[in-house]
């Protein structure tokens, strides 16, 4: 069994007689997309900070690949890319200076930090930004700087934190992309958001914080399936074609409230259901004026398990 890229066990963070994180436990998997998910207050920002080496716990331990967040902090900071909410990156700075600053810092000589800065300039389409200064740049633009810097020294896992918040719709689409690439080049993400469309978009693992607490982790789908299920709507032509629908079928179809010409049926992933239900409707096919499947979503998954 291979050791999981970011591993919490118990971790609890007190501010004085406030608790942020509550024995919390959870396990990001190598190569995942993990999104955290919670209200705010529920501890997402406090559970980044802390795997990311910028705060201390309480109690309880993280691993970054194996090395303990507090015992070995430089080992684990070394395989961690962070795209904090804003980045603390000199306004009057050019895209390449930036990039140039940080791989320096980070111990390359000056030759292999020119090297550095031309490929991520290349790798996120910034060349053309090169001389231009942060503050000129847009708000997309500047995240895939900070992007970019989070990646100078090739980690394994990056960590982002509300990382489109902002952003216009385009600018959005763009970098989910950009963190898909990355993500298809091995590198585990772990991304805090309040977007529930962003989550749905990114996540393959999805954890639900409420509380300082775990309340549920999952991929989107198996959450989505515990706090729901898929609804077959039909809208019929009459009641007459409603009831002999309800008498005859093989499925479980059941009448709509106050809805005599609507009826509904819950599919179940029962092998044979849908086709049952397929051969029901289509003997009253001629009366069937709309058909629509419900899924489902993420807002039913935070509402259900997230909401205080």
């Amino acid at each position: 069994m291979t050791c999981p890229a970011i591993n919490v066990v118990d971790l609890t963070k007190s501010y004085g007689a406030r608790t942020a994180l509550d024995h919390l436990s959870l396990a990001v998997e190598r190569g995942s997309r993990t999104v955290v998910l919670g209200h705010n207050g529920a501890g997402k920002s406090t559970l980044l900070e802390i795997i990311a080496t910028l705060r201390a716990p309480t109690s309880g331990t993280v691993t970054v690949e194996g090395h303990d967040v507090v015992t070995r902090a430089r080992e684990a900071r070394r395989l961690i890319g962070l795209t904090p909410q804003s980045n603390a990156v000199d306004p009057l700075a050019t895209s390449a200076e930036v990039l140039t600053f940080q791989a320096v810092a980070l111990g390359l000589g000056h030759r292999a930090a020119a090297r550095r800065t031309r490929e991520l300039l290349d790798l996120f389409g910034l060349e053309e930004h090169r001389r231009t200064r942060i503050s000129k740049l847009s708000g997309g633009t500047r995240r895939k700087v900070d992007l970019a810097v989070a990646l100078v020294a090739e980690p394994p896992v990056v960590i982002l934190d509300e990382p489109t918040t902002g952003l216009d719709p385009l600018s959005r689409l763009d970098f989910w992309h950009e963190l898909k690439r990355l993500n298809q080049d091995g590198r585990t993400l772990l991304v805090s958001t309040q977007d529930l469309h962003e989550a749905d978009v990114l996540a393959t693992d999805i954890v639900v914080l409420r509380d300082g607490t775990v309340a549920a982790q999952g991929s989107p789908e198996s959450l989505k399936q515990r706090v729901g299920e898929r609804t077959l709507t039909l809208g019929l032509a009459d009641a007459d074609t409603a009831r002999r629908l309800l008498c005859s079928s093989r499925a479980p179809f059941r009448a709509a409230p106050g809805e005599p010409h609507t009826v509904r049926l819950a599919l179940s992933d029962t092998p044979g259901a849908l086709k049952a239900a397929l051969d029901d409707i289509g003997r009253v096919a001629g009366g069937v004026n709309e058909l629509r499947l419900t899924e489902p979503s993420l807002d039913d998954v935070f509402m259900a398990l997230a909401a205080r």
